[in-house]
């Protein structure tokens, strides 16, 4: 989620799923498809698993390969087998285009706004759902195979019905600015806090087991509990619930690491709020 290296070049989705995802060209060799492994990762059944590849020679040439894809790799709406990339060249890859931008660019400044825009919450200035499900799908391959922990949270505000029934809506908005910027700096820069949904949060934990998510859950549980919430002089009754899970080994998809963290903030809720919950059922 970090700024792109403007001295690096890149590729950006600008059409298709995770819009606004870009991609720097770190390694002399980077493959895009649908598989796991890819380094440019896109989650569209439309793209063959190894579909192209993005090749850097010693020269400074960027060549794009197709690797045989089923539905054909174009740029410039053109089907190609081999083609040297140019700066704001359009890559279609399935349903999806990518834009190339060669290192330097001062385009760069611009899709660094874009992509910002594209992937925040305009309310609380917290990663959105679709930032939160790219993420999760790239760490839970990675984790996967090195073999390493990873953890999710799935975080609800207690009652939140009431405080926007009770005090109205700009009170619930209040609340979930001030929330988000209670805890965002309370994770590392690794793991990715976004807004899910309403009063709900997601929290990935990259390298965290189960124990040490319950940490960082009671963490940011605590914080929410000590913290005054004001609106027009009056404080609000805010606590939230949080529930976690660990990737298991037969985990192929975030759905099923997603539903189990719901589980455990079901039971959170169930057990009478304000705490967190690990998912530790079949």
């Amino acid at each position: 989620m970090d700024r792109v290296n403007h001295q690096l070049a890149c590729l950006v989705i600008v059409v298709g799923p995770m819009i606004g995802e870009k991609f720097p060209l770190s390694k002399e060799r980077m493959m895009i498809g649908r598989q796991r492994e890819a380094e440019i990762f896109i989650d569209d059944t439309s793209i063959s698993r190894r579909h192209a590849e993005v090749v850097q020679k010693t020269d400074g040439a960027v060549i794009l390969h197709d690797l045989g894809s089923k539905n054909g790799t174009l740029c410039n709406d053109e089907k190609i087998r081999e083609k040297a990339l140019k700066d704001g060249d359009l890559i279609r890859v399935g349903d999806a285009i990518l834009k190339y931008v060669g290192p330097n660019s001062l385009e760069h400044l611009y899709l660094d706004e874009m992509s910002e825009r594209a992937s925040q919450d305009g309310l609380t200035g917290l990663f959105n759902k679709q930032a939160f499900q790219a993420y999760l799908a790239r760490n839970l391959s990675r984790c996967k195979d090195l073999r390493e922990p990873l953890s999710v949270g799935m975080a609800d505000l207690d009652w939140f019905k009431k405080i926007n029934d009770g005090w109205g809506h700009p009170a619930g908005d209040y609340v979930l600015r001030e929330f988000a910027g209670l805890v965002k700096n309370a994770v590392r820069p690794a793991d990715l806090l976004a807004r899910y949904g309403g009063e709900e949060f997601g929290l990935i934990l990259p390298h965290t087991n189960l124990a040490e998510a319950r940490i960082v859950g009671e963490r940011l549980r605590g914080r929410v509990e000590d913290h005054a919430f004001v609106f027009d002089g009056q404080r609000l009754p805010v606590t939230v619930s949080i529930g976690l899970a660990e990737r298991l080994d037969g985990d192929e998809e975030a759905d099923a690491l997603i539903a189990r963290a719901d589980k455990a903030l079901y039971q959170a809720k169930r057990d009478g709020r304000n705490r967190t919950c690990c998912f530790t059922g079949p």
